[in-house]
């Protein structure tokens, strides 16, 4: 069974959990580089599982909460410490930074191998993912957020890898119920992406209301 967190410990705890995700993200890109004989292959598959047993029974069930700070946190990368595409604590994520400078979102990033698509540049789905997460943190932050309804994205020229590029996202106008965003990617100077992204404008209590619900989908308690 997990041990109890200890909340003296919470500071720590979080700061080595960092750690431990930075360390995954550098085994992730050593692994879509590496060539190396079998034997070495082989002992780190057998390291990992090693670390595996070790972190799994301090896993607890039900897992803790996605969304610790829901969604009144001034820092945008407070918000969703486990997102698969800026969660800090993730290590699916890229190292996008994210930024609020009134009325714009800001992240700036520079991708690195596991993030590539065609030879030397960005894939353009991880690229249309972060731009939903830009939309997603400018809507939020001007307390105005949905669901995304619709996503353009237009690419003017290659997004190369291993640069500093910066997202920027704003919103256009809200309609009814329906947020319209629009942003762009850059490298330096130069406009890589263009996108635009329609959202639906629900209430932050009732996308909470989704943490209610198991892995299955079927709702676990509280009031819907």
């Amino acid at each position: 069974m997990p041990q109890p967190a200890d909340p003296g410990n919470a500071p720590q705890a979080e700061s080595e959990h960092a750690r431990l995700v930075e360390s995954v993200r550098r085994l992730i890109e050593a692994a879509v580089t590496v060539q190396a004989p079998p034997a070495v292959l082989g002992a780190a598959a057998d390291a990992i599982d090693r670390v595996v047993g070790e972190l799994r029974p301090h896993v607890p069930s039900p897992p803790p909460p996605r969304y610790p700070t829901a969604m009144t946190a001034p820092d945008p990368a407070s918000l969703m410490p486990y997102d698969p595409i800026m969660g800090r604590l993730s290590p699916l994520a890229a190292p996008v930074r994210f930024a609020w400078h009134d009325p714009r979102a800001i992240g700036r990033v520079s991708f690195t191998k596991p993030y590539e698509g065609p030879p030397g540049c960005v894939h353009g789905g991880v690229i249309a993912a972060v731009f939903d997460q830009v939309f997603n943190v400018a809507n939020v932050m001007r307390g105005v957020a949905g669901p995304t309804k619709q996503l353009e994205v237009r690419f003017r020229r290659p997004t190369p890898l291993g640069a500093v590029v910066t997202f920027e996202g704003w919103q256009e106008r809200v309609e009814g119920r329906e947020i319209h965003a629009a942003g762009r990617l850059l490298a330096g100077d130069e406009v890589c992406v263009e996108a635009q992204g329609c959202f639906a404008q629900v209430p932050g209590e009732r996308i909470m209301r989704l943490l209610d619900r198991d892995p299955g989908g079927e709702p676990t308690g509280g009031s819907r």
